[in-house]
């Protein structure tokens, strides 16, 4: 058995490490050369927590239940799990406490070993847990799953002697602490593996008293709606909940089925719970459950900012976005820096109101035959805690699906791109990529409220002449791939939302500025859909450059031009109006405004 060590120096790097138990017990025993582990006690018994401490004097975080390795991303992946799981028993005020603490952890035979933490206020408890089958688990969602089901078990057992309560924080595979310091720890290396049940363990409610609900009789005496209490405990010991703040519904784990994804609770879930709680005996009906799971006595959860929360502050100083943007192999020499002022514009759109007055108008389009891991690449940007938010089934004709996206998703991918008509590009698409916010009705909801936008897009297709606007094609990032995208590494998710925290917060522009916008113009006139007026034009006309022996013509008078060589049959698109739009998508062309209309700066060709 080997633990894990893990170190990030102040610039985040990640230096990794193992250690086998035997040598871990006895390292423990004595503090670095350098005294840090009392320091870090001295600065805890001074000011009651060592956060800002640890930012300047990093240490090792020891994870005990499984042995990782880091991949060539510098992810940590799982390479064998230790069956151990750690109970804490902390805010012990005395060395009497600690020691009573240590003795009582003798008792069972499943522990494998007793010490002080790092803050010296803290017993940490390593515990032997095992499947009841014998079999160790494959994955790090069985992992997981086993620790947390073994320190379920474990703590039920376990507090029952203690003489204090043990930290409520579930343990997972990923569990660590930092370095302990005992000169006397308990270790015995035959310990007894605790077997863990495949059958997920109710978690014990803890239910506040602020929870219970209060009637007031004629008296005005409170009386407590002991029925009431009967519901709430049954639920809970059942289900987990919680409120997502972002789809704006209560979302719930049953906990009796193995490895289930938080689902929301809809009228079907709402009646089913019903019939189970009136099974058990408890008299309740669908609104009783209704007041409870949709009440603010839910704990709120932003999936968003907590994943961005846990990225804060963690960036090594590596370019993680750009190195991602070079898996996309292509002869753009603006790709690297497009991607990123994208990426950091779509981060950006994650954490806006529907105060802000622009939204994320940047579409990446990557262009490339079939087969060449387009679509994988844009599922792969969103880390797997974000992946709900990912879409690629996107019916712009249903504009109410696209605005409930906008809202509750946060990448669309907009895949098959060159099947998006003209019509809808110049109109429906260019109107929903400039929004800020958008007005929907939640799901079940039942008015219409005004959300932020949350979703960027992406968009894939496997023709080149796709832009079928001229004005707006300028919020393309058009990208013709050179061979197929290197999707088989791991992105490191970790550092790529680190580092777009970082830029955000020292105010790096997720937006082009007008010279960018132009090159982006520029670049994107080989993909433009060419029509037959384009065709014409160019066979008849051209570009003048400023001094060069060109004239100011209006539209109208080179769209008769043209209509005279070659027929109004031919010319498409056939109205003026339309043909002066087309030219002034025209890269190089010179346009001005004059009393009667547009002019155009150009020089007819010789027959």
């Amino acid at each position: 058995m080997k633990l894990t060590f893990v170190l990030r120096n102040k610039q985040n790097a990640l230096k990794l490490s193992t250690k086998t138990l035997d040598s871990f017990m006895e390292r423990i025993k004595t503090d670095t050369k350098d005294g840090a582990v009392a320091r870090r006690r001295h600065e805890f018994n001074h000011f009651g927590s060592t956060d800002s401490y640890d930012q300047q004097h990093p240490s090792h975080q020891i994870y005990p239940s499984v042995e990782f390795e880091r991949d060539v991303n510098d992810n940590l992946r799982m390479r064998t799990f230790n069956g151990v799981v750690a109970l804490v028993i902390d805010n012990l005020q005395s060395a009497e406490e600690i020691e009573a603490v240590k003795q009582t952890a003798k008792i069972l035979h499943y522990t494998l070993a007793a010490f002080v933490g790092a803050t010296g206020k803290e017993v940490i408890i390593l515990i032997r847990i095992a499947k009841a089958d014998g079999s160790m688990p494959m994955d790090k969602e069985e992992a997981d799953f086993v620790c947390k089901q073994g320190w379920k078990l474990a703590s039920t057992i376990y507090q029952g002697l203690l003489p204090k309560p043990i930290n409520q924080q579930p343990a997972s595979a990923r569990s660590w602490f930092r370095m302990p310091l005992d000169a006397a720890p308990y270790y015995n290396p035959q310990a007894v593996a605790l077997p863990v049940s495949e059958k997920p363990i109710a978690e014990k409610p803890h239910i506040a008293e602020s929870t219970v609900v209060e009637t007031t009789n004629d008296e005005g005496d409170a009386e407590i709606s002991q029925e009431t209490k009967r519901l709430m405990d049954y639920l809970n010991s059942r289900y987990t909940f919680r409120y997502n703040s972002i789809m704006g519904y209560t979302e719930y784990k049953d906990q009796s089925r193995k490895y289930m994804e938080w689902e929301p609770v809809d009228d079907r879930v709402m009646k089913g719970m019903t019939m189970k709680v009136r099974l058990a005996g408890i008299d309740a009906r669908d609104n009783d459950i209704r007041r409870y799971v949709q009440s603010d006595m839910i704990r709120p959860f932003n999936p968003i900012g907590d994943y961005l929360w846990e990225q804060y502050d963690k960036w090594d100083g590596k370019d993680h976005i750009r190195k991602l943007a070079r898996t996309v192999p292509t002869d753009n020499p603006h790709w690297e820096d497009w991607f990123y002022t994208w990426f950091l514009g779509m981060v950006r759109q994650w954490q806006v109101n529907n105060l802000a007055k622009y939204g994320n108008q940047a579409v990446p389009l990557l262009i490339s035959n079939q087969g060449w891991n387009k679509t994988t690449f844009c599922e792969q940007l969103l880390p797997p805690e974000l992946r709900w938010g990912y879409t690629g089934n996107l019916q712009m004709d249903d504009k109410r699906q696209v605005l409930q996206q906008m809202a509750q998703m946060l990448l669309i991918n907009l895949d098959e791109f060159n099947q998006i008509s003209p019509r809808t590009q110049q109109g429906f698409l260019k109107n929903i990529i400039t929004l800020s916010s958008v007005k929907i009705k939640r799901p079940y909801g039942r008015h219409v409220e005004d959300f932020p936008r949350r979703a960027s897009f992406i968009a894939t297709t496997n023709q080149a002449d796709v832009l079928a606007d001229p004005s707006g094609s300028r919020r393309f990032l058009s990208v013709e791939l050179t061979g197929p995208i290197d999707v088989s590494v791991t992105p490191n998710y970790e550092q790529l939302y680190a580092q777009a925290m970082r830029a955000l917060h020292q105010r790096e522009p997720y937006y082009f500025s007008p010279t960018e916008t132009q090159k982006i113009l520029e670049w994107n006139n080989k993909f433009r859909v060419k029509s037959a007026a384009d065709h014409y034009f160019f066979d008849y006309f051209e570009p003048a450059a400023p001094g060069e022996d060109g004239e100011w013509i209006s539209a109208s008078a080179i769209f008769e031009h043209l209509k005279h060589k070659v027929g109004i049959s031919l010319l498409k698109p056939a109205n003026v109006s339309n043909f002066g739009r087309m030219l002034s998508g025209i890269p190089n062309l010179k346009k001005r405004e004059t009393r009667y209309g547009s002019e155009y700066f150009v020089r007819c060709k010789k027959a």
